[in-house]
């Protein structure tokens, strides 16, 4: 890819297209997922950039829809740190984090940075596209259909012992084990036979009583606590 760090590559009217910045220490990774967001048609990649501190300046001049990132970027500035200064320059910014087929050391801390979600660089097209729609349009269970077993099998996470283990309830135990399973509101709905309006409430509640910001941490506090392990 050629062009400025303001450059972007057209696949669809302006108006419509999901502004996306990539950042991946390897330029294959980079062209890879740029070519699998561009024949969706529905994305507009800015230059893919290369380090951590590449990607802060870009996405403080641009302020795209989404970041997809890697946590392991050497040398310089770690993904999860520049996850970090890119949530300070804006609270509401979307990232999500590019997994390996072995996810290192490294994701959970970028989900406690502000990360959402997590997707594996060896993903299908469709299944990259989906992940990336799915996370601009908001927080949903079905984010994080891997994401607990992508945390076991990096070992980047351990025991919190600065928090209390909260006291959930036998009903906030199973949504708790339906958001870690990826299961989207509707499914949860249809489930325990109540609206989606409900799931998302309780799934508030959740939040609040497991200290995390967004439903990735939720999964992350779900392992701390031992209230669900990946089969």
């Amino acid at each position: 890819m050629s062009g400025s760090a303001g450059s972007e590559i057209d696949s669809s009217p302006a108006d419509e297209r999901i502004v996306v910045l990539v950042v991946d220490d390897d330029s294959w990774t980079t062209r890879a997922v740029a070519a699998a967001l561009l024949d969706d048609g529905g994305f507009s990649v800015l230059e893919p950039q290369h380090s951590g501190e590449d990607a802060v300046e870009a996405f403080d001049r641009h302020r795209p829809d989404l970041v997809l990132m890697d946590v392991n970027m050497h040398p310089g500035m770690s993904g999860v740190d520049a996850a970090r200064e890119i949530m300070c320059l804006d609270p509401e910014a979307t990232i999500v984090v590019l997994t390996t087929v072995s996810p290192g050391p490294g994701i959970t801390r970028a989900l406690e940075a502000g990360a959402i979600a997590a997707v594996n660089k060896s993903a299908t097209d469709a299944e990259l596209v989906r992940v990336a729609r799915a996370a601009v349009a908001g927080e949903s269970p079905a984010l994080l259909r891997s994401l607990a077993e992508d945390i076991m099998i990096s070992g980047d996470i351990a025991a919190d012992g600065s928090r209390t283990v909260p006291a959930l309830t036998p009903s906030e135990k199973l949504l708790l084990r339906q958001i870690c399973e990826g299961m989207d509101y509707s499914e949860i709905a249809e489930q325990q036979v109540v609206s989606v309006y409900t799931v998302k409430s309780h799934a508030r509640n959740l939040r609040i009583k497991l200290d995390a910001k967004n439903l990735a941490q939720v999964v992350i506090r779900a392992i701390q606590h031992k209230f669900y392990v990946p089969e």
